[in-house]
């Protein structure tokens, strides 16, 4: 998968949430493994919330990003 194509990606819950859309990714500079993405929550329109995700909890990516974990969006 070519990595632009993460950014911009729904993520899911286990709860089958949406969260919302990968905004940034950040990896190990040393071996180029992704560390954590950032997630631009869906807490309204004007919302500027991101959650930093350990990706260690992403499940699987496909046509979006399923986590392996549940996120609080109150």
């Amino acid at each position: 998968m070519d990595i632009k194509n993460l950014l911009k990606m729904s993520v899911i819950d286990t709860a089958g949430q949406s969260v919302g859309k990968v905004e940034n990714i950040e990896f190990n500079e040393d071996d180029g493994v992704i560390t954590d993405i950032i997630v631009k929550l869906d807490n309204g329109l004007f919302s500027r919330d991101t959650e930093k995700i350990n990706f260690d909890k992403v499940e699987t990516i496909k046509d979006v990003v399923l986590l392996n974990t549940d996120i609080d969006l109150d």
